[in-house]
């Protein structure tokens, strides 16, 4: 299971109330439509077999009968969630910060709807095991999977609202008008299967309290990660907004390393699009993943929150504790591209060696320097966004030593479990076995990267919205726009750009003449359909070719050993604990977490003015070789013997290439997907036929076609065409 924080204490706001009943009335309808044993039957799929049939059609039968009570809805500060429901007092909870995020904009509706879809499946769940079961034949306390995922998703394919365009909630406040909240059924329900098609179903990761289930759609992947690790800093009175300042340092460094010397081109270089970038483009991409990952805190702070190229800095091996060594570079000196690229260590090279009396490689001393240098600066900075940042940057360094090195691996070796695989050999040190970390490839993370942005390129969600507000620049229209501009054919980035423009123009006009404006943006998209459909399948190819890259790195991989083979270097996907099928990964969060709270709460001593405080030489303390220290025993000795099929998968080589597989079969599932997603997006914009209206509709659309035709934003479209 991975590591939760603690969980915190949500402040409610009685002033500010959020009404609905959406949920209990889609529930309702299915309930109406569906036989007794068709609803049980559904039902168990979503809520558990170990409930009896009769249960379900117990909750049916009063559904029909308007007697289940619909949760109250609470907005709160400080809940530590985007929502939760809570099974003892009955309520949906919603976080105020993310109320506001996804009320600010029509198209981030669905993002609330979602989230009281989601809530209100727990409390279904609720009502079943602890209202309608019987006492003597008690249930279990939870349902096996994620109920709130699966309602959600079932809601999706069984609901069908008598109007699309749904009213879903209500919030008021005193001495204030209520404001409605609608959407479009169907457009929610694609962007709602969207995000469920890359969420694992079975489970809800941020659930940290057994009777406080959570709905955390910024949680990305399975399993701990930086961001939740670092919900340890909870515990020391840190605000939402500060964590999430400071996990945008660490997301920070993550990100740097797209901004790789093999595929960033100099500026006096020739474009060469998908093989490189200008380290501009790959700042600016960064920067729309940036945006919707911290919308809160870039929506307060834009300036500060922006993604710059001295924040989002380059990939520099020091700071990640990677093995800089470079085995034939492709150029001589990646100075030349861009002067903050660190000098490429080659084979021979002292750093690589390992220190006799530390038993740890010499390059890991660079990381620690890096590493106390961002400490310093939070230090010096306080709890200012800027020294939150850094701090992150900092603790970045700090949980990638036991995510990506062999801590852990030597740890438990030391702890008797003699046969874990070591990922290095035997060498001339103190305690045999050296400190090692992996060499990293640009493919290791581009794909991160890819993924995103594959989802925003073939997204329908935003194109509505688009559709509305003229000069509104969705997060697609960024990223082509980055994307095209660094293509060798600049005409597919002029022809992008002049459609935006008539886009401009289009819906200004389409207003004021009351026409349906999709209607005629496909018209006007598909007018000079060769060119911009090149312009978009280029675009999606190049991030796919990302992917596919990715995929043909990693599977070169396997069949190296570096546990038998001493003049092998073990890759950094190889050591990578960060997937959640590793066996000591669940290890390398304990640790990473222990680590981080031990630092946050020097610094935080410090921040006090507490006499002695050192947050870099308790930092610094950590990274030594685990025979030299004593602190992680308890913990690793602890999850061995809870966890004792996962050590002794670690043993196996077999079974660690299989969790590298999986690895690559994701990226492989991810690549198919997008290319699915693409394909339908052009398949929906490109070729879908409009209808010839008749009658006045039929004038009007007639009329509207005369008028657009002699704007100037058409005759410069289409003098770009010719």
């Amino acid at each position: 299971m991975p590591f939760q924080a603690q969980p915190v204490i949500p402040v409610d706001m009685p002033a500010r109330t959020l009404r609905s009943t959406f949920a209990l009335d889609l529930l309702t309808q299915v309930a109406e439509t569906l036989a007794p044993d068709a609803f049980a039957r559904e039902m168990s799929n979503v809520f558990g077999n170990d409930i009896p049939p009769h249960l379900y059609t117990k909750l049916q039968d009063k559904l029909l009968a308007g007697e289940v009570q619909n949760p109250a809805v609470l907005l709160a500060r400080d809940l530590g969630f985007e929502a939760d429901y809570d099974n003892r007092e009955r309520v949906i909870r919603v976080d105020w910060a993310f109320f506001l995020r996804t009320t600010a904009h029509p198209q981030h509706h669905w993002w609330l709807l979602t989230a009281l879809l989601h809530e209100f499946g727990h409390h279904i769940d609720n009502v079943l095991r602890r209202e309608l079961s019987d006492e003597n034949a008690p249930l279990e306390t939870d349902a096996p999977f994620e109920e709130g995922h699966l309602f959600t998703l079932w809601m999706t394919e069984a609901a069908s609202p008598s109007q699309d365009d749904m009213t879903f909630a209500a919030y008021s406040e005193v001495a204030s008008t209520d404001r409605q909240y609608a959407t479009s059924w169907q457009q929610a329900c694609e962007a709602i299967r969207d995000y469920l098609a890359s969420t694992d179903l079975r489970f809800e990761p941020s659930h940290s309290h057994c009777d406080r289930e959570a709905f955390e759609a910024g949680t990305d992947s399975k399993g701990s990660t930086h961001q939740t690790i670092e919900w340890v800093l909870r515990d020391f009175n840190f605000s939402q907004n500060e964590i999430d300042a400071v996990y945008f340092g660490n997301w920070l460094r993550d990100y740097s390393q797209v901004v790789d010397p093999k595929i960033t081109r100099a500026a006096d270089m020739p474009k060469e699009f998908p093989a490189t970038l200008s380290r501009e483009s790959w700042t600016d991409l960064v920067d729309v993943l940036a945006a919707k990952k911290f919308f809160d805190l870039r929506m307060h702070y834009p300036n500060e929150m922006k993604v710059t190229p001295n924040k989002l800095g380059v990939y520099r091996p020091t700071e990640h504790i990677d093995n800089p060594l470079v085995i034939d570079p492709p150029f001589p000196d990646p100075k030349v591209r861009d002067p903050d690229f660190e000098a490429w260590v080659l084979p021979g090279d002292p750093s690589l060696g390992a220190d006799r009396d530390t038993s740890m490689k010499r390059y890991i001393g660079n990381a620690v320097g890096y590493m106390g240098q961002e400490l310093r600066l939070a230090m010096q900075q306080g709890r200012s966004l800027d020294g939150l940042r850094s701090f992150g940057a900092a603790l970045h360094v700090l949980e990638d030593l036991f995510a990506h090195s062999n801590f852990a691996e030597l740890s438990l070796i030391k702890a008797g479990y003699v046969n874990v695989l070591p990922w290095t050999t035997p060498a001339h040190v103190k305690w045999n076995l050296p400190l090692v970390t992996g060499t990293f490839g640009a493919t290791d993370v581009i794909a991160s990267l890819a993924g995103p942005l594959g989802k925003i390129l073939f997204s329908t969600a935003e194109l509505e919205f688009e559709l509305t507000q003229p000069g509104y620049r969705s997060d697609r229209d960024k990223v082509m726009l980055v994307l095209l501009s660094e293509h060798p054919d600049r005409d597919y980035y002029n022809a992008f750009n002049a459609l935006l423009q008539a886009r401009d123009g289009l819906v200004t006009l389409a207003r004021k003449m009351g026409v349906d404006t999709l209607k005629f943006y496909r018209w006007l998209i598909n007018t000079p359909a060769g060119i911009l459909l090149n312009a978009y399948n280029s675009a999606a190819q190049g991030v796919l070719t990302w992917i596919g890259n990715s995929v043909d790195d990693a599977q070169t991989l396997l069949g190296s050993d570096p546990n038998v083979d001493p003049t092998l270097e073990p890759s950094h996907s190889q050591l990578s604990k960060d997937h959640a099928e590793h066996p000591l990964h669940d290890l390398a969060a304990l640790l990473a977490t222990e680590a981080v709270r031990k630092v946050a709460q020097s610094m935080v001593d410090y921040w006090a003015g507490k006499p002695g405080a050192d947050p870099v030489a308790v930092a610094s303390a950590f990274f030594c070789h685990p025979a030299d220290s004593e602190w992680q025993y308890p913990i690793v000795m602890a999850w061995a013997e809870s966890n004792p099929a996962d050590v002794a998968r670690s043993e196996s080589k077999s079974e660690l290439d299989k969790t590298q597989q999986a690895a690559i079969d994701e990226l492989r599932a991810i690549q198919n997907t997008l290319i699915k997603d693409s394909q339908r997006y052009l398949d929906y914009v490109f070729n879908s036929k409009t209808s010839q209206a008749s009658g006045v509709q039929g004038v009007l659309e007639q009329g509207f076609m005369k008028v657009v035709s002699s704007t100037t934003w058409w005759k410069d479209l289409q003098t770009l065409i010719k």
